[in-house]
């Protein structure tokens, strides 16, 4: 294996020292179990790992995600742990083995792998002890040649309520506390006083520090102190993420790095996704752009309907997913680095959802493939294989079950890889540009829902977005 690098294009990636074009194509975990529950570091199989690797390589897919397991090899007091991090050269090994490159996700030390709103919170002891871990596991990796790139976090949203905490909790206040500490500073920053502060928000604060800030979206249309708020948090995440970034490229500085993202404006969802980590604020860090496209809330009651009914739901959602694709392009490679559905059984997301068969699931994954081909160049499946203890779509959500058998979906990337991989892809040309406020977006529901009526209205009558922000 070479490393792989973005082209002189910007758009397509290619392997080094070759002139070959590759896309990632792939799914992820390996293994059939949960992130946000375990990882197959914590009982490390390397029969299993080879056999799944094979099973990958063998329908021709060249991408894994995968989360690193970072409390199985590494400890804030100690450094990197002999034991788990002899397992990831064994496993990086068995990628290589089978041609399979890597996207690592780093994950929160002394805690789990995907999600802790609490610790991402904390600018101080726990962003040290990230910083400390990349710089000691990213430089044992250096210049390897299986890293596709390093993935600094799953999904990144600065949120005040850990799971199972209820409203009001002292958690939920302390976690809202960390995340607003440095919203006076930036106020002043912004301002230089509180008078010509208030003349702008026709405000009369005493302080910078009485200007109230609300970590959740709040319906206040072109208010100018909500939209501050969105303009810290962005800040505020862009700053915890160079921190890294800086380290990990210090380390090593050939490597790729990237940003599993969440939409942050994708139709019938708030804000909340992705608060303070909107690729619109922290692209400019990272070698390519990611974003995870689900219709989750499309299928809830009361939503515009799941895109696997076929019809406007779907239609409306392609759109939806092609308008995400257009305005996450920042002169860099768009990669579709988790997403899908369910099929094989009834699953749960947001809400219950019914009996879906393998065949209704391929058939969706092959629309979606196709509309968003031009506008991206990547498409990495959530999950690899089945995860049966999971609750939600992703226990129906594999290119295969849970145990390695090809689904209905594999026949999906085995066309994709014919279509795509060793292919020079070039990004569709726009045909109008689409100018909205951030402003607005940020303070307003509706003007959020007519931006994604008029990018449905322009893909439905042929032409092409992009996109201005102003």
């Amino acid at each position: 294996m070479k490393p792989v690098r973005v082209a002189a294009d910007r758009w397509n990636f290619e392997v080094t020292g070759t002139g070959q074009f590759i896309t990632p194509l792939g799914g992820n975990m390996l293994n059939d179990e949960h992130p946000g529950q375990s990882t197959l570091f914590r009982h490390f199989d390397a029969k299993d790992c080879d056999h799944r690797f094979g099973v990958m390589a063998e329908l021709g897919l060249n991408c894994l995600r995968q989360a690193i397991g970072v409390n199985e090899v590494f400890d804030a007091k100690t450094g990197l742990k002999a034991a788990g991090l002899k397992n990831w050269d064994t496993f990086i090994g068995l990628a290589e083995k089978h041609g399979i490159y890597l996207m690592p996700v780093g994950g929160y030390i002394g805690s789990n792998d995907w999600f802790d709103v609490e610790l991402l919170a904390d600018n101080g002891k726990a962003l040290d002890e990230s910083c400390a871990f990349w710089e000691k596991f990213v430089g044992h990796y250096a210049g390897h040649p299986a890293i596709w790139a390093w993935d600094l976090r799953n999904e990144l949203l600065y949120w005040n309520r850990p799971h199972m905490t209820t409203p009001g909790s002292p958690d939920e206040l302390r976690i809202d506390a960390m995340i607003k500490d440095a919203w006076p500073q930036w106020l002043e920053t912004r301002y230089g006083t509180v008078a010509a502060m208030n003349r702008v928000y026709g405000s009369n604060y005493a302080s910078f520090r009485e200007v109230p800030g609300s970590v959740g979206f709040l319906e206040k249309p072109y208010d100018i102190g909500a939209y501050d708020f969105r303009n810290y948090l962005n800040d505020r995440g862009y700053g915890w993420c160079k921190r890294q970034c800086d380290v990990i490229r210090a380390a090593s500085p050939d490597h790729m790095i990237v940003s599993g993202n969440n939409g942050w404006l994708s139709p019938d969802q708030d804000l909340w996704l992705a608060n303070g980590f909107h690729n619109r604020a922290i692209h400019e860090l990272f070698d390519f752009v990611s974003h995870h496209p689900y219709p989750a809330w499309q299928a809830v009651p009361g939503g515009r309907g799941d895109p696997l009914d076929g019809g406007e739901p779907l239609q409306y959602w392609l759109s939806c997913c092609v308008g995400m694709s257009r305005l996450d392009y920042y002169g860099k490679p768009v990669v579709i680095q988790e997403f899908g559905w369910y099929g094989g059984g009834t699953s749960k997301f947001l809400c219950d959802l019914p009996y879906r068969s393998e065949q209704e699931h391929a058939d969706y994954t092959r629309a979606l493939t196709d509309a968003l081909i031009p506008h991206v160049n990547g498409f990495v499946n959530w999950p690899t294989m089945d995860m049966p203890a999971s609750v939600d779509i992703s226990n129906h959500g594999g290119i295969f079950t849970h145990d390695g058998k090809r689904k209905a979906l594999a026949k999906v990337y085995e066309d994709l890889i014919q279509r795509l991989n060793g292919q020079r892809q070039v990004r569709a040309r726009a045909t109008t540009t689409l100018t909205y406020s951030l402003l607005g977006l940020y303070t307003c529901r509706k003007y959020q829902d007519d931006m994604w009526d008029k990018v449905h209205e322009v893909i439905r009558d042929g032409g092409v977005p992009d996109f201005r922000f102003i």
